[in-house]
């Protein structure tokens, strides 16, 4: 790299400054008054007035490099980048001043011309009363915002715009209107004044709450690109992050000895497993793309529009208005499209809450026959894939899914409304319950799967990866957990079922003994017997096995016992 006064890499400043940077430094300075001295390509100084100082942190100027270059030259400066101090400042400095700017209105250049006005169309049973001619002036504005993108490692900032909006209809305004107002913010296009609209009535911008999100959109459809690399991105992350997690929990499972009828380490494993899930599913949470948006200032003009509208009127007396409207400045085409999806309509139908939708994204509830657009109910019941309309439409509270009032029943545990995809009867007791107060077991339970109730389900000895049904299991005699028929074993003295924490194979035989019937031999402490398989000697009243039992310690003969040698 040269090291020279005025030396400037073009390069190196877009690869690091986003360049509409510079441009809301210098309209910001406009704006409250500051100076921008340009001492060299790249490198700014900006004087503050005395009211602008506190947001600087008491710096009378500022000297702002847009290039890593300038700023190598200049190490006092700061770099004018997304998430730096100095943007930071600059944009709560911004935000004090106002959220909104306003330029006047956008220079007309056509006349009104009631001549080649658009002709109406057809209308599902109803018709369309004789047009009516106007100018209104509309409010039209672009939503400046702060981007932040976000996932794992990966944190990035942006300054984006959307496009222009007609904020009175809610669409977005032709591309050669936005190019007007991109021209009067740089100075190039001159408002016109107040004379040029005498007269002409101002409409009414639509609620911020219902614009807000349509900017919002089209800021994330711009950056659909970026967002779709960063989530490629994430996903390989993710991908390997899970690879590693899983490869040190199978490390921790093989070292854990796994045996059936060793409680604590049965134990062990459950815990292995559970903590293996949650550190899956915490880096799955951290590894999403969330995208955070922070509305900064809204750019409004305003903008002369020629009206038609259309009285629309259906069978029953529903009535709404229909309008086409051509922009008095730029190319000056007519626009007539669908209020409710932008599309050149063929047909159009009233909506049962008065709007206007065309026949492409409208559509006629099944249930009661009424027509509706696409913001007053549904456009597929995910149980039979017909529409439905907002007063028949409803979401199922265990899947989330819409479905219509037609596929809508109750669940018989705790009466809570469910669509019919999710509801079943209980395989035991018939009872209609929701997929979250049933479960069904597995195909290896004793009676194959099927659909249980939580009342008529219960778990084999107590594992909930196991349920199965009341019917096809038995409860510990020792403990009382339920034990399924595939996995009941019975203790070879009493012939009563136990849980596998209850039963023990005896060292010698290998029997199946409850803790109950265990037995020891007085001459080998810590080997375990069936309680059948020692006898007591007569003399002492040690307990004794079959090797120990000719003849005591003591010396006095025992008499043995026959045992019951069943196999278990």
């Amino acid at each position: 790299m040269i090291d020279a006064p005025g030396f400037y890499d073009p390069a190196d400043a877009e690869a690091l400054v986003d360049p509409r940077l510079r441009g809301l430094v210098e309209r910001y300075a406009q704006l409250a008054g500051a100076t921008v001295q340009e001492l060299e390509p790249q490198l700014v100084e900006l004087t503050l007035p005395d009211a602008e100082i506190p947001h600087f942190s008491g710096r009378p100027s500022v000297r702002v490099a847009f290039s890593l270059a300038a700023l190598e030259r200049h190490p006092d400066a700061e770099m004018a980048v997304v998430g730096s101090p100095f943007l930071q400042e600059l944009l709560d400095a911004v935000r004090a001043r106002g959220a909104r700017r306003a330029f006047g209105l956008i220079p007309p250049t056509h006349p009104a011309d009631t001549n080649g006005l658009p002709r109406t169309l057809a209308v599902r049973r109803g018709m369309a009363e004789p047009p009516v001619v106007s100018l209104a002036l509309h409010p039209v504005a672009r939503l400046v915002a702060r981007v932040a993108i976000t996932a794992a490692t990966i944190v990035v900032e942006h300054i984006a715009e959307s496009g222009v909006f007609d904020l009175a209809t809610g669409s977005r305004a032709p591309d050669d209107v936005a190019g007007l107002c991109r021209d009067i913010e740089a100075g190039t296009v001159v408002p016109a004044g107040d004379e040029a609209a005498a007269g002409i009535a101002a409409l009414p911008a639509r609620p911020l709450a219902e614009l807000v999100p349509l900017m919002l959109g089209d800021i994330e459809s711009r950056l659909a690109t970026e967002l779709a690399r960063h989530r490629h991105d994430a996903e390989h992350a993710l991908a390997a992050e899970l690879a590693r997690i899983d490869r040190y929990y199978r490390q921790l499972l093989e070292e854990a000895a796994d045996s059936a009828w060793d409680p604590a380490n049965a134990e062990e494993r459950r815990a292995i497993e559970a903590e293996h899930g949650r550190r899956r599913a915490e880096e799955v949470r951290r590894h999403e793309v969330r995208v955070t948006v922070h509305p900064l200032q809204l750019v409004e003009f305003t903008l002369l529009v020629q009206r038609v509208d259309w009285n629309l009127v259906v069978e029953g007396g529903r009535e709404a208005t229909l309008t086409a409207q051509r922009t008095l400045s730029g190319a000056g085409a007519w626009q007539f499209a669908c209020p409710h999806c932008g599309a050149s309509p063929k047909l159009l139908l009233i909506c049962r809450d008065g709007h206007v939708a065309c026949a492409a994204c409208g559509m006629t509830c099944r249930v009661c026959g009424e027509d509706f657009c696409g913001a007053h109910g549904i456009a597929v019941c995910h149980v039979d894939g017909e529409p439905a309309c907002d007063e028949h439409a409803k979401t199922c509270p265990t899947c989330r899914k819409p479905h219509c009032t037609r596929h809508a029943g109750t669940c018989s545990t705790g009466g809570h409304p469910a669509c019919s995809a999710c509801l079943g009867s209980c395989s035991i007791c018939g009872k209609v319950v929701c997929a979250t107060h049933a479960v069904r077991s597995a195909s290896s339970a004793p009676k194959g799967e099927r659909r249980l109730c939580l009342e008529c389900m219960v778990y084999c000895e107590g594992k909930t990866n196991e349920p199965v049904g009341k019917d096809e299991a038995l409860r510990c005699t020792s403990c009382g957990k339920f034990v399924c028929a595939s996995h009941q074993a019975a203790c070879v003295v009493d012939q009563l079922v136990h849980c596998s924490t209850h039963l023990r194979r005896a060292d010698r035989s290998r029997r199946l003994v409850c803790e109950r019937h265990r037995g020891q031999c007085g001459h080998e402490a810590g080997v375990i017997f069936a309680s059948d398989e020692v006898v007591p000697c007569p003399a002492c009243g040690k307990s004794v096995c079959a090797e120990h039992a000719r003849t005591c310690v003591c010396g006095s003969p025992v008499q043995t016992v026959g045992r019951r040698d069943q196999a278990g």
